[in-house]
């Protein structure tokens, strides 16, 4: 298990500029509120603060976690952490949701394979409807005109097919920059990438490396101003704040991989909430 350690390491290490790549924390996001800050529960954030023992004894690797992990902090403090406080505090949230939306419509193509793989041919038909459509009228995807057609969003990605054909999820890993993740979900990013249509076509540019980063970074900058409150809460107030974000990241993508969880995304529109509000003065 230490080669495949290792190899894995070595990989993220020596990733050439071309590979764009999400963070932990789009792994972790089912994207249903693109822009908008998340919280969670009282009760989750209770759980978060005292972890589970079955999940220290996932982690064989926990010294050079540790070691990672706290790299990836100093680099969340000195540099990510304020940029995405900034960019809350800066853009309007309506903003942030065009963003959001453009990104999660660029990944549709990854979701699509994933749909495949798994043998949902009708979630891989909406997906397909999806991405047509929200690329088209959608305006390349800043418009989420297809929930609007009933066709929702459905969050895939190669790690949740792994689980989905029955590989544990295997040890906790901490990569470098990219954050917390598994042995399943860190092979599950190698094949993220080759089902990406348009890494593939910045390949062959010669602007690859210019996409890539800004591709990176509005990924990161878009998933960590979602999380911004929760970060900052652990990071705060819990005694082990690796043990809290290694809770955190587990706990989200089991959901996730739950065929009952976490899996079928429906974006909420502005009239529902109007309609909500109707119904509240009704009584």
């Amino acid at each position: 298990m230490n080669y495949i350690f290792t190899i894995l390491l070595s990989f993220f290490l020596l990733i050439p500029s071309v590979r764009a790549q999400e963070d932990a924390y789009s792994y972790m996001d089912t994207d249903e509120y693109p822009g908008e800050v998340l919280e969670i529960s009282p009760e989750e954030f209770e759980e978060l603060l005292h972890p589970p023992s079955d999940l220290a004894d996932n982690d064989p690797f926990e010294s050079i976690n540790r070691v990672t992990f706290g790299v990836n902090n100093f680099l969340d403090d000195v540099l990510l952490d304020p940029v995405s406080a900034m960019y809350v505090g800066v853009v309007p949230e309506f903003l942030r949701e065009r963003v959001g939306y453009f990104l999660r419509n660029l990944s549709e193509p990854i979701v699509l394979v994933n749909n495949i793989l798994q043998g949902e041919m009708q979630d891989a038909e909406d997906t397909l409807r999806r991405f047509a459509i929200n690329s088209t009228v959608g305006l390349g995807g800043i418009l989420d005109v297809s929930t609007d057609l009933d066709i929702p969003y459905k969050r895939e990605d190669f790690g949740l097919t792994l689980a989905s054909w029955g590989f544990e999820e295997g040890p906790y890993i901490v990569l470098p920059i990219l954050g917390p993740s598994n042995l399943r979900d860190t092979i599950g990013r190698i094949g993220d990438y080759g089902f990406d249509s348009i890494n593939w076509w910045a390949y062959f540019t010669d602007d690859n490396a210019l996409y890539s980063y800004t591709r990176t970074a509005a990924q990161v900058l878009d998933s960590r101003s979602d999380n911004i409150d929760i970060i900052k809460d652990l990071k705060e107030n819990s005694l082990d704040p690796y043990g809290a974000f290694r809770t955190w990241y587990t706990e989200r993508r089991r959901n996730l991989s739950s065929k009952n969880e976490g899996r079928i995304i429906e974006t909420a529109q502005p009239e529902d909430e109007d309609e909500e509000v109707l119904e509240d003065d009704e009584y």
